[in-house]
């Protein structure tokens, strides 16, 4: 018996004096931005396979108004587009806000699931799939943007036929006003339209 007693003493001072496992240390920030954009890079193929290119991407991050789930509803989402055009244009190196790069990481991953849920892949419309997503994800109405898109088309002082070639760029510019964008803004923007219209002609 008491053999046993301090066979289970022994044990017990054992497993007391034990140290504690070591806490996995903290990724190294160029491990942690090869590890994003890797990841950025796997969802934007999945996205591709699923008839949502990076033009669609890039349509989709200019407008985006509202945090994805797992990302703070205060957290500047101008970081994460500023990261992901530099993504798209091939300039990852230059990329530098990792917080920024996670949140991006975090949009796409939003509009992954939606995709792959179905999302948007039973429209009829001719509507980009980046502005169905929009309306979906992010809540914008569809017919707020084609109210606003006619009657400024409507206004300015074209033929039919380049209200047609323009009617993408307001309808960006639209978008942008329903998101908070500045009426001013969006005149100017239009300004700009028309001379280059003329110009081109």
């Amino acid at each position: 018996m008491p053999a046993r007693l301090a066979r289970r003493g022994l044990s017990v001072v054992a497993v007391q004096g034990a140290s504690p496992s070591p806490s996995k240390p903290a990724k190294d920030p160029a491990e942690l931005k090869s590890d994003l954009l890797k990841g950025c890079k796997t969802v934007m193929m999945e996205l591709q396979g699923l008839d949502f290119p990076k033009s669609d991407v890039k349509g989709y991050f200019q407008f985006i108004s509202k945090a994805p789930q797992g990302l703070a509803k205060d957290f500047d989402l101008g970081r994460a587009r500023a990261a992901m055009e530099q993504v798209l244009a091939g300039q990852e190196e230059a990329v530098t806000d990792l917080e920024g790069l996670k949140a991006a990481s975090l949009v796409l991953s939003d509009v992954w699931r939606w995709r792959r849920r179905g999302g948007g892949m039973d429209d009829e419309s001719d509507r980009p799939n980046y502005a169905i997503a929009l309306e979906e994800l992010q809540a914008v109405a569809p017919e707020d943007i084609d109210r606003i898109t006619s009657s400024l088309l409507d206004s300015l002082p074209i033929s039919e036929q380049d209200k047609r070639d323009m009617s993408g760029s307001v309808q960006q510019a639209a978008m942008a006003g329903i998101n908070g964008a500045v009426w001013g803004s969006m005149v100017a923007c239009f300004i700009f339209l028309i001379f280059f219209n003329f110009a081109r002609g």
